[in-house]
């Protein structure tokens, strides 16, 4: 779970350093195909918009998880990345079909695809840093040499935030490598399966409260499922698209 947002605490400063490396590398990428600057700009905004909306989003999903939780204390303004990630999404697809798409009718809404998963991990790598500076998102107890100690605890945990960041910043590698070098259309698929597959496991050390358990499954491991069922579906409707166009 990530921490109440201040204007100047750690962890908004990383998620500013991570929204601000996000559109620098969002921008690189339309630049490199030589995409129109306006229709940059445009999608820049609408970006910026569905980043602060999905705060909006993640502080309501949080307040969802703890409602089922009878002894919940958690603050309201709590958040929780995968309600971040689905607010933002579904407002910047909004935005982009409503508006973008209207002024710019000959966009290729393919190229966000291929970016925006690597634009993703590398502001969510940034914040992960910030949730460890901020003492949340943490492990289990642990006496393993990984382990740090929190000023607020008495015993050492798993630094559950670093190992998330590790695997974002490598993610961000490959994600925009295959972007860039082959403008690769699968980029979608290959992030949702590894981050729900990654977040999946790695919820087994987390230590810190996050919502009411389902089947023994946190409520962060459910939506890592459903992530990897999308993953699934994305790519049989890649597919399929793809032998449809070599079939014309």
């Amino acid at each position: 779970m990530l921490p109440t947002i201040w204007i100047f605490d750690t962890y908004s400063i990383m998620l500013f350093i991570g929204v601000i490396s996000c559109l620098y590398l969002f921008s690189k990428y339309f630049k490199k195909i030589k995409e129109d600057e306006k229709y940059i700009n445009s999608i820049e905004i609408i970006a910026v918009i569905s980043v602060l909306l999905g705060i909006v989003s993640a502080t309501l999903f949080q307040s969802l998880f703890d409602a089922f939780k009878k002894d919940s204390s958690n603050s309201f303004f709590s958040m929780t990345f995968f309600g971040g990630l689905i607010g933002g999404v579904l407002c910047f697809l909004l935005l982009y079909f409503l508006y973008i798409k209207k002024k710019y009718p000959s966009a290729n809404f393919n190229k966000i695809l291929i970016i925006a998963p690597s634009c993703i991990t590398l502001a969510h790598g940034f914040g992960r840093i910030g949730c460890f500076l901020a003492g949340c998102c943490y492990g289990i107890e642990t006496n393993s040499i990984f382990g740090v100690k929190f000023p607020f605890l008495d015993y050492k945990v798993y630094p559950t935030q670093l190992f998330e960041a590790a695997f974002l910043f490598i993610l961000t590698v490959i994600l925009a490598f295959l972007a860039f070098k082959y403008n690769f259309i699968y980029t979608f698929v290959v992030y949702l399966f590894s981050y729900g597959t990654f977040r999946f496991f790695i919820e087994f050390i987390r230590g810190d409260d996050r919502g009411a358990y389902f089947l023994s499954l946190s409520p962060s491991q459910w939506l890592s499922i459903v992530c990897i069922i999308i993953a699934m579906i994305l790519l049989f409707y890649f597919k399929k698209r793809r032998k449809l166009n070599l079939n014309k």
